[in-house]
């Protein structure tokens, strides 16, 4: 299997987003909320997005404080030996210096204390109209938009919500990453047993490789895995069987 970045119809709406909040949003309004749930491309797609851009990546941990943050940050942009408003300058000028974004994914774990790591963050990034993404389970979305919350919410200028991938992606993402040739049919196979979760299409991919060494194969069609599970659901099993 190629290791290689697949531009999913996901990912064009993330850009699309992104290019958006930082044409004509306000400095102190560039953040952007990227919602989905396990499987969509999330991770993937920041991960992508950071490295192009030489984003700072944070990964929320449940109780993170304001400074674990601010130390994290410190260290992410190599900024030693300080301490107080000495620290917090250098650490302001190093992402102006580059106007670096920010990602915070788990951002839930940002919110607590009235998110007062999530409006660090925010400020830091509005002093140089930098942008801040927050990435978040689908079921956790809601909770940047609750009343109390209105310093943070009033000040996400987009949301995008990642979607499991349709037959159109299935197809992009086997045929970009497959060593071998993909059959007409096999994408419609592997979406509807993966139910669109790319980790899934991942094993898929994985699967058809093998198969195909197995039968000395440098190609398959639809009749070399008639039958066969390229990869399985284990919840989805799980859920079904209680039934």
């Amino acid at each position: 299997m190629k290791h290689q970045y697949v531009q999913t119809s996901n990912h064009v709406l993330f850009c699309d987003l992104v290019h958006s909040v930082e044409s004509r949003a306000a400095a102190e309004a560039r953040i952007v909320l990227l919602a989905g749930d396990p499987g969509t491309g999330k991770s993937r797609c920041v991960d992508n997005f950071g490295a192009e851009r030489n984003a700072i990546y944070i990964e929320g941990m449940p109780s993170m404080t304001l400074s674990y943050t601010r130390e994290l940050l410190a260290h992410e942009l190599g900024v030693t030996g300080l301490k107080g408003f000495a620290l917090q300058k250098a650490i302001s000028e190093a992402i102006g210096d580059e106007r670096r974004a920010i990602i915070l994914d788990e951002a839930q774990h940002g919110l607590n204390k009235k998110a007062e790591v999530i409006e660090y963050l925010r400020r830091v990034c509005e002093q140089y109209g930098c942008l801040l993404v927050l990435v978040c389970h689908t079921t956790e979305r809601h909770r940047f938009g609750e009343h109390k919350l209105a310093h943070i919410s009033t000040r996400i200028s987009g949301l995008v919500d990642f979607k499991p991938a349709n037959l159109e992606d299935t197809t992009l993402y086997l045929n970009t990453l497959c060593e071998v040739g993909i059959g007409e049919g096999i994408a419609k196979v592997a979406l509807d047993q993966s139910r669109g979760r790319y980790r899934l299409l991942s094993n898929a991919c994985n699967t058809l490789e093998t198969i195909a060494k197995a039968k000395s194969k440098n190609s398959l069609s639809i009749d070399d895995i008639k039958g066969l599970q390229l990869c399985e659901d284990a919840m989805w099993s799980i859920r079904r069987g209680n039934k």
